[in-house]
């Protein structure tokens, strides 16, 4: 009984078995190991040409001349005279602060000085008469009414000043325009107590517009007033042209970047704090070879392209400059002519390769 029941089990393996080698032979059949397999990639010839390096920033409106006015002293707005948007000129009114300290002040300093004149007049009076008198007075009473004739001639010019002193102050108490602009920020009201720090106004020149931005401190030694630059306002659809007009002469340590600004070449209307997208031109390099950004590996501090070469995939070392852009500036290592492989990730050094058509 045994021995019959071994036959059954028998046929199924050799049934796996030609299974089996069916599968393979069909499976040699359609992939071929035997044969070189060629993988269709994507390059690129190597042609030097032309290549502008730019920078790429985001920066604001701001006029080139504006200026914060504050208070020399502390004291309640009375009237204000200008509003935001206004324009106004040079030495226009903007803001009267309640005067009645300084007013007392002046009355005070205005009764001293006439008092002292009231005695200057008397001492030269005295004077004269001791000088009329000749040898019938003492000399020590000419003397006498000599200084104090100086006396009272010096108190006058101390009174007279501290009057002048207290007008001055009065005339603080009066907020005009330092400049011919508009007013872009009011920030007092009637009534308001205001101090030294109370920005009151902010008065800005909006004939000549720039774009304020900063440029990180890895590319700000490339930053040069004269720079050409190509500016597109945000909603605007039409670039403009300008160039770098300021340029910081440090880093600043808080942000780490470099300020910039960047003038229109021909004067604009825009907002104030509109952002602009703005490339900086910083070089052109005419006959330099450039490729993909992706088209290099970069491992252990070394960078290499794939280059198809004979049908093969090979490695090749290169130097290349290293800017924020979408092709960079290869300084060694390939030449014109070369075919760079565009995904170098997808293929391996020595595999056969071809152009993907």
């Amino acid at each position: 009984m045994a021995a019959r029941s071994s036959k059954p089990r028998g046929r199924v393996w050799l049934w796996l078995v030609l299974l089996a080698l069916a599968g393979a032979g069909f499976y040699l059949y359609l992939e071929r190991p035997w044969e070189r397999r060629v993988v269709a990639v994507a390059v690129e010839t190597v042609t030097p040409g032309t290549v502008t390096q730019a920078l790429a920033v985001n920066g604001r409106i701001a006029p080139r001349h504006s200026v914060n006015v504050r208070s020399a002293v502390s004291a309640q707005a009375v009237e204000v005279f200008a509003d935001e948007g206004e324009r106004v000129t040079e030495d226009e009114m903007l803001l009267r602060l309640n005067t009645s300290q300084p007013q007392a002040l002046v009355a005070q300093a205005q009764a001293a000085l006439e008092a002292g004149l009231v005695r200057q007049r008397q001492t030269q009076a005295a004077f004269d008469r001791a000088t009329a008198l000749g040898d019938n007075v003492t000399r020590s009473s000419r003397e006498d009414a000599e200084l104090a004739l100086a006396s009272a001639t010096n108190e006058v010019e101390r009174l007279r000043g501290a009057l002048d002193l207290s007008l001055n102050e009065l005339a603080l108490y009066t907020i005009t325009s330092p400049l011919t602009g508009v007013v872009i920020m009011r920030g007092v009201d009637e009534g308001q107590m205001v101090d030294t720090q109370t920005e009151l106004f902010t008065i800005a020149d909006l004939s000549t517009l720039v774009v304020e931005t900063d440029v990180d401190e890895v590319y700000s030694a490339r930053m040069r007033v004269g720079l050409s630059a190509v500016l597109r306002p945000a909603g605007d659809g039409q670039s403009r042209t300008g160039s770098v007009s300021f340029a910081a002469p440090s880093v600043d340590s808080a942000t780490g970047g470099r300020a910039i600004r960047i003038a229109f070449d021909e004067p604009v209307s825009l907002p104030v704090g509109l952002t602009v997208s703005a490339n900086i031109i910083v070089g052109e390099h005419p006959e330099a070879i450039s490729v993909p950004r992706g088209a290099i590996l970069t491992e252990a501090g070394q960078s290499q392209v794939m280059l198809l070469e004979d049908g093969v995939a090979t490695l090749r070392d290169i130097a290349f400059s290293d800017w924020p852009a979408e092709r960079v500036i290869v300084t060694s290592g390939i030449a014109a002519g070369d075919q760079v492989i565009l995904d170098p990730a997808a293929v391996k050094p020595g595999q056969a390769v071809a152009p993907r058509t």
